[in-house]
Order: C-alpha cells, then sequence, then structure tokens
C-alpha cells in the first residue's frame, strides 16, 4: 500500500485504517479522499482490470457504484496490484436488505455493456484456494474438492439453459455502502459477469436460511426486487455453489480462533447436509 501510494504521488501512511480483508485489503486515506485497494496477487490482472472497466462504465450509466480515482492504474507493488478508488465519507454498510433489493434492480435493468466480461464461473477461485490452501485439515480440503467436483456440472448446466445477462457476482449488504446523506451505492466489481440474474438474489435468501435474517426483512427484499429466488428451479444448486464458495473463502483464514471454529460448524452441516444449521458471518 505505501509502496503504490509513494508511486502515484499520494500520502504515504504507515497507520491508515484498514477498512476490509478479504480477496483484497481496502485502506483508508480519508484526508486524501481516496481508497487503497491491494489485490492478494499480480495474477489477478484480468479482474482489475475488469474491475476498472466496469467501474467506469457503470459511472457513464449513472449507476450509484464508486468511481476509481484519476491515478495511472493499476500499480503493482511487492508482487501485488494496487488500484485506487474515491472514499466514501462516512460510509457505512447498509442496513437493509431492502436498498440492496432496489440497487439490483436497477442494476439488471443496465443494458449489457459493449466491453467483453467473462461467463459467471465461481469454481476456479474455489479450486485455486484449495489447490494453495495450507493449515487445514487434508479430509477437510478432500472433502471440499469433492464437493466442488460434484456441484460444477450441475451449476455450468442450470448456466448454460439460463438467460445471461449482467450480474454483480457478489451482491450481500456488505457490498452496499450508504454515505452521510443515506445515498446508497453498490460496490466491489470484482466477480462482476454476464449470467443469470438470480445469483445477485442468493445472497441474501442464504441469510434468511444461515444468519439469522428475519423472514420479515427477506420478504421486503423479494417485494422490492420483484422476485423471489427461492422459489425458482435453479436454486437448490445456486444456493449449493455459493455456499462452498463461502466456506473455502472463509477456509483461506481458518487455521484457528473464531475463523476455524467458524469453519468447522460449517464443515459439519455441509457433510451433513443440513441446510438450516445457523452459520456467523466474519
Amino acid at each position: 500500500m505505501l509502496a503504490a501510494c509513494g508511486a502515484v504521488g499520494l500520502p504515504q501512511v504507515p497507520d491508515a485504517p484498514l477498512l476490509r480483508l478479504g480477496e483484497n485489503a481496502l485502506f483508508a486515506l480519508a484526508e486524501a479522499g481516496v481508497v487503497v485497494r491491494v489485490a492478494r496477487s499480480k495474477e489477478m490482472a484480468d479482474k482489475v482490470t475488469k474491475e476498472l472497466a466496469v467501474a467506469r462504465w457503470l459511472a457513464g450509466q449513472g449507476f450509484p457504484s464508486v468511481h476509481p480515482t484519476a491515478a495511472e492504474q493499476p500499480v503493482e507493488a511487492d508482487g501485488r496490484l494496487v488500484t485506487f478508488w474515491e472514499y466514501v465519507p462516512d460510509g457505512a454498510p447498509a442496513t437493509s436488505v431492502a436498498v440492496l433489493a432496489e440497487l439490483l434492480r436497477g442494476l439488471h435493468a443496465l443494458p449489457d455493456p459493449d466491453f467483453p466480461l467473462p461467463l459467471l464461473d465461481p469454481f476456479p477461485i474455489m479450486r485455486h484456494r484449495l489447490e494453495t490452501v495450507s493449515g487445514i485439515k487434508r479430509e477437510d480440503v478432500r472433502f471440499l474438492v469433492e464437493a466442488c467436483a460434484a456441484a460444477e456440472d450441475d451449476f455450468r448446466a442450470l448456466v448454460g439453459a439460463s438467460p445471461r445477462h449482467l450480474v454483480h457476482g457478489d451482491a450481500h449488504r456488505g457490498n452496499v455502502l450508504c454515505d452521510g446523506s443515506s445515498h446508497a451505492l453498490l460496490i466491489d466489481y470484482e466477480a462482476v459477469a454476464i449470467g443469470p440474474r438470480p445469483w445477485d438474489l442468493v445472497p441474501t435468501a442464504i441469510a434468511t436460511d444461515r444468519f439469522g435474517l428475519p423472514r420479515s426483512e427477506y420478504e421486503e427484499f423479494v417485494r422490492v426486487y420483484g422476485f423471489d429466488v427461492t422459489q425458482w428451479h435453479g436454486y437448490p444448486v445456486l444456493r449449493t455453489t455459493r455456499e462452498l464458495g463461502m466456506t473455502t473463502w472463509l477456509m483461506q483464514n481458518a487455521q484457528g480462533g473464531a475463523a476455524a471454529d467458524e469453519f468447522e460448524l460449517r464443515m459439519q452441516s455441509l457433510r451433513k447436509g443440513d441446510l438450516e444449521r445457523r452459520w456467523h458471518a466474519l
């Protein structure tokens, strides 16, 4: 982060607050009005380039989104790719899933972009996580490898038989920011793809089944968006795929502490086919 900031003339702030640590690390340079986004490795060049292209296209469409800064980017620093984005003052995740539903309805009403996007395919990143992870029991890794292989054919058949359009790819409440004036923005374009629109509705349905989202809030989400994905024939396939993705993501940080406990809980429920076991967001 510091090296990339120096390369583009931004202040180097050693104690810049870490906003988020997931597939990327996000640091806030509040006084400069910039968020610095550090990808896991320079091997993610295609994704980073896509993120920037999508963000600029969404801005051109007038869609409520975050914009990259004018800096020449991405910047390679210490084997990682770094991008720079506008800072949202007082940005906080949305508290209501109805806000997410409204944003998704607007996103799905846009025309498909006039530049190529990948076909929705969450399996390569799952396989990469499983191939490179350390500190996880071999039997757990083996189970997840086999579960992903079993789910992949069903997923590809469903996607192949479904209408495909622009999807956000990781549409959960944590990827909605509300600024100080309560203006909602849909953020994080790493997983944007062409695929079935119901994919973007699955995380909120899972939040009801797994994370305790009240049924009344899910019903409001359905009312605002106008479609209940749990009644769609492809929901079980999409849910299985999404839950495997969530579990392999958590696995990367599950070598101890709360993450390890939560990973074990999820593995138990997946092994038993228990669709009602409560999970916990970390």
